[in-house]
């Protein structure tokens, strides 16, 4: 039977707040009217009078808020109405309503399967092998709930594969060298709870070659320093160099320090100054210039005159700007080729700064304030377009009212043209 318009208005009304149920007069609050609310917004269930619970309506509760479970009659909470609500829960919460009785293996597992959170609501008599693998498989830190009875090898395996911080919950004898190693392939972190007969090499090494530990170095403190090997602390200061920071004095050889400053040039300052050499330094000095601060004074000079030198050739300078675009400044004049600078811009537009005028096209500097937009301080005036200033200043739009924002660099006259295109443009601003 169709909703009068009066039932229109008032599902309106319980749509945009559930409670609106209760004010529904007698009249028109009828059995359609409660379905339609229920399949609008489960919650609603909590306002409807028992006697419009009806097993439909219920149903249609659950399916659209599974935690509508909570209100529904006990003499309704059937196994398939039950059933429905755990596979439409993506809270895992929904299991914690179905009546003990009906908490079979099949309903429990079709709970975690639809949410992982839901194994904390399984009794201990339905974690079953099954379903514990099924649960780990989607988050392996579940394995906290997982007895110790039911806690294979084959398990955690699974467990820390998914997650390999759930080698926490693993049995100190289930800790083998391969499930250690299995969790610290998956996550860094890993090796908090890798036992210290258990960190190998092998294991250090998979744990420091994980993207996150560029990011987090400080994880090397984890590691015995009996087991910062050479080939550990190389592993770790590739990844970054500020893991020099982390290393015992003994451990940063003369290779070790020198694949930290190509990684970060500044990490000259950590190098002991026995091991600065010129190679050292040269190899800082072509990564940052700002590593020019921590090179002896003795040396400035040598390490000044081998850098000079080893610009001669255009495949060198080439290569050394692909790594670092700012290198150009040391290309000499006759070696600043369209080839080299705009590799040199494609890895830091600031190198615009040390393009020749020449080659500083509209179309070079455009390409500049696309890779960074603080190349705009190196822009020629007649090239600063109102669209040009916009490619450079929408990655850089913060502050733009305060000091250090690119609209900054923008010339006076353009500005309001700039940020009204770029509003225009839906940049965001800071």
């Amino acid at each position: 039977m169709p909703l009068s318009k009066e039932q229109e208005k008032w599902l309106g009304k319980i749509e945009s707040d559930s409670k609106n149920a209760r004010k529904v007069p007698k009249a028109l609050l009828t059995e359609e009217l409660c379905l339609a609310a229920a399949q609008a917004d489960g919650y609603v269930l909590t306002y409807l009078p028992s006697e419009l619970k009806t097993g439909e309506v219920c149903l249609a509760a659950v399916r659209q808020f599974a935690c509508a479970l909570e209100f529904v009659p006990e003499a309704l909470k059937t196994p398939a109405l039950c059933l429905a609500a755990v596979q439409a829960d993506r809270s895992g919460s929904a299991l914690q309503y179905v009546p003990e009785a009906l908490k079979t293996e099949a309903l429990c597992l079709a709970a975690v399967q639809a949410d992982w959170r839901g194994m904390q609501y399984v009794p201990e008599a339905q974690k079953t092998p099954a379903l514990c693998l099924a649960v780990v498989q989607q988050n392996g830190c579940t394995l906290e709930y997982v007895s110790e009875a039911l806690k294979t090898g084959a398990l955690c395996l699974a467990a820390v594969r998914q997650d390999g911080l759930a080698l926490e919950y693993v049995p100190e004898a289930l800790k083998t060298e391969a499930l250690c190693l299995a969790a610290a392939q998956q996550t860094l972190y890993a090796l908090k709870y890798v036992p210290e007969a258990k960190k190998t090499e092998a294991v250090c090494l998979a744990a420091i070659r994980q993207e996150g530990f560029a990011g987090d170095s400080s994880v090397l403190e984890s590691i015995p320093d009996a087991l910062k090997t050479e080939a550990v602390c190389l592993a770790a200061v590739q990844q970054t160099g500020y893991a020099l920071h982390y290393l015992p004095e003994g451990k940063k050889t003369a290779a070790v320090c020198l694949a930290a400053v190509r990684q970060d040039g500044l990490m000259l300052e950590h190098v002991p100054e026995a091991l600065k050499t010129e190679n050292v330094c040269l190899a800082a000095l072509l990564q940052s210039e700002l590593a020019r601060e921590y090179i002896p004074e003795g040396l400035k000079a040598k390490v000044h005159e081998r850098l000079q030198s080893a610009f001669s050739t255009e495949a060198f300078c080439l290569a050394e700007v692909k790594q670092n675009g700012l290198s150009l400044q040391y290309v000499p004049d006759a070696l600043r080729t369209e080839a080299v600078c705009r590799a040199a811009m494609q890895q830091d537009g600031r190198a615009l700064e040390h393009v020749p005028e020449a080659l500083r096209t509209e179309a070079a500097c455009l390409a500049a304030v696309q890779n960074n937009g603080w190349a705009l301080a190196f822009v020629p005036e007649n090239f600063k377009t109102v669209d040009l200033c916009c490619e450079a200043a929408k990655g850089n739009v913060g502050y733009y009212k305060g000091s250090g924002g690119v609209l900054n660099l923008v010339p006076e006259e353009l500005k309001d043209e700039v940020i009204r295109k770029m509003k225009e443009k839906g940049y965001p601003f800071g």
